[in-house]
């Protein structure tokens, strides 16, 4: 072995060790989330298609920044570096960009860790959504719509008479019909 052929093992060696004490010491960060983020009574940040469980997504998670960098739509964030163990993190605001579940996951196919896994069909659960009777224009009277035929799944939310019903078993909580309606605020709120 040439000496050219040592310095490089040698900087593999020294990225290895390097990666394992990351891992190591992220390790009791993402506890420290999780429990924060129980402890204020949530249930975490929504994630992009394909995440794994919370301690599991914070372990493999290494804040590259490709998820968001592959988004289409530019529907995922990520946190700022101050947010402690959170921080670099993907995060998706549903109730302000919708997740659109694109054809072929590319946030997911972007994850080189397995933080995010490729979802098996079409469409993926991140939450859910409820409909706010009391503001939603077609439970006092005029007609609206707005919300109508943007579902992904075709078959969460449907027209009842002319009122929006949402199916929480089918619900998908993208955010499409929340961000669709013109009632300020929305007459429709995402669930988590």
């Amino acid at each position: 072995m040439g000496d050219g052929d040592h310095g490089e093992q040698n900087k593999q060696d020294e990225r290895a060790v390097s990666r394992r004490r990351w891992l190591r010491n992220l390790l009791p960060l993402a506890a420290e989330a999780v429990a924060t983020v129980a402890e204020a009574g949530g249930e975490g940040p929504v994630r992009p298609p394909g995440a794994l469980r919370e301690p599991d997504f914070l372990a493999l998670c290494t804040r590259c920044g490709d998820c968001a960098d592959a988004c289409p739509h530019g529907t995922v964030f990520t946190f700022n570096e101050d947010q402690g163990a959170l921080g670099g993190t993907p995060v998706l605001f549903t109730t302000e960009r919708p997740c659109r579940q694109c054809d072929g996951f590319p946030c997911a196919a972007a994850c080189k860790t397995g933080a995010l896994a490729m979802p098996r069909g079409r469409s993926v659960r991140l939450g859910s959504a409820r409909i706010v009777e009391e503001r939603c224009l077609p439970f006092s009277g005029p007609e609206c719509g707005a919300c109508a035929g943007l579902c992904p799944t075709d078959r969460a939310l449907k027209l009842e008479r002319g009122r929006p019903r949402i199916d929480q078993e089918l619900c998908t909580g993208c955010g499409m019909c929340i961000v669709a309606c013109p009632v300020a605020p929305s007459a429709i709120e995402a669930l988590t």
